[in-house]
């Protein structure tokens, strides 16, 4: 591959990466929009008080935890998640949780119960900003090490 083609493709790749923001961001506070972003773990940026049952299954009733997680798309900051939550069934181990989501534009409030699993939905309460008056659900998918959030905000 020549130096002239070489530099070609890598001002495509930034171009789509520069688009694929304005698309997340452009969209932002407007009805019917999807964001989506990838949630990075922050070294030092997480807490889990065992204050209740032990539990070999992971938080239960009684647990505190909380973190922040840089947000990403197409690999640039797009922001972060700020997230409380605490264990409120043994039975079923579930944690309510409640967040913000800090993006350029404004925040997004969110809240709900989580089950352990790797998939989870919460409701979007509103927001400030771009995103005052907002509504909708914030989708957490985490196959592996990596969550993406999916904000889908309602007409």
């Amino acid at each position: 591959m020549t130096r002239k083609t070489k530099l070609s493709l890598a001002t495509a790749i930034a171009v789509l990466c520069a688009a694929a923001l304005g698309v997340a961001f452009s969209s932002a506070g407007t009805a019917g929009a999807t964001l989506r972003f990838v949630a990075h773990d922050e070294p030092g940026n997480f807490a889990l008080d065992d204050l209740g049952a032990k539990s070999p299954q992971g938080p239960d009733i009684g647990d505190v935890i909380a973190f922040t997680q840089p947000l990403t798309v197409g690999g640039e900051t797009a922001g972060s998640v700020h997230l409380g939550a605490i264990g409120v069934d043994h039975r079923r181990h579930l944690t309510q949780a409640m967040g913000t989501v800090v993006l350029r534009n404004g925040t997004i409030a969110v809240a709900g119960l989580v089950p352990q699993s790797h998939l989870f939905t919460l409701a979007v309460l509103g927001g400030t900003g771009s995103y005052a008056g907002t509504h909708g659900t914030l989708t957490v998918s985490t196959p592996a090490h990596t969550s993406t959030i999916t904000i889908a905000l309602a007409p």
